[in-house]
């Protein structure tokens, strides 16, 4: 078993992805991969997704030593390498 935790993460971006904030939003961990990419239909169609003041939420499940990477700042997620992302436009 992996001692990494996986965490789903919720953006707020630009179309384009290249300008986003994290939503402040709970975060969720997961033991795995699998069982957090399970739920992210889930987390954007959540009230915190729908909320979000940006053409396009981005969800993503990252390691936890990945999101604490990106923090909280506006980011590019266009330049994260090897990640993809599912999103939902509103």
């Amino acid at each position: 078993m992996s001692a990494s935790l996986f965490a789903l993460a919720l953006f707020a971006c630009s179309d384009d992805g290249t300008a986003c904030q994290r939503l402040d939003a709970p975060v969720q961990t997961y033991e795995s991969m699998s069982r957090c990419d399970a739920v992210l239909d889930q987390a954007l169609d959540s009230e915190a997704a729908r909320k979000a003041e940006a053409p396009t939420v981005y969800a993503q499940c990252l390691t936890s030593r990945q999101l604490a990477s990106i923090g909280d700042g506006t980011i590019d997620l266009t330049r994260l390498n090897g990640v993809q992302f599912a999103s939902a436009g509103y």
